[in-house]
């Protein structure tokens, strides 16, 4: 069984790397690398590149930076979130593979991304939102809380069908 929590979150941190005018290019890029789970986000937010600039424009790079370091800074928060959803494997019905948690870097927009790709329901958190709102700490809660939702949304899905 692959592992239903996958980490992304480092990849959007190299857009530090970059000279903030080149952002929108570096997200633009971003986006298409991982277009398995960012389409969705695109599309779910309703983003376009105005919008997308603005963010950018308001985004200061020591905040970012900061953001970045309290990611490298919680390798054990996500463990334990990995470990969380491990324990609940039952009744989360893990084995199904009918769901994905991604840990992502992503715009500060919402914390939880939920939406369905053909294959499964994919669930997207977003770093960059829970540093904003103090909220890493929650980390495990929040990957726990979005698996159990996950799992009423498949199950009533399901019974309808």
């Amino acid at each position: 069984m692959r592992s239903i929590l996958r980490e992304k979150s480092q990849d959007y941190f190299t857009i530090l790397q970059h000279d903030s005018s080149e952002w929108l290019s570096f997200w633009r890029n971003y986006c298409f690398e991982n277009k398995e789970f960012m389409s969705g986000y695109l599309r779910t937010l309703e983003l376009d590149d105005i919008r997308i600039k603005r963010i950018f424009e308001n985004t200061g790079r020591p905040s970012l930076d900061r953001i970045r370091q309290k990611n490298d800074e919680i390798k054990h928060l996500k463990q334990k979130a990995a470990k969380a959803l491990n324990e609940a494997s039952e009744e989360l019905e893990l084995s199904k593979e009918d769901f994905v948690i991604y840990l992502i870097g992503a715009l500060g927009i919402k914390e939880v991304v939920t939406f369905e790709s053909k294959e499964r329901l994919i669930i997207l958190i977003d770093i960059v939102s829970l540093c904003q709102n103090n909220k890493i700490e929650q980390l495990e809660e929040i990957v726990l809380f979005s698996a159990k939702e996950a799992r009423k949304i498949l199950n009533q899905k399901q019974e309808v069908s």
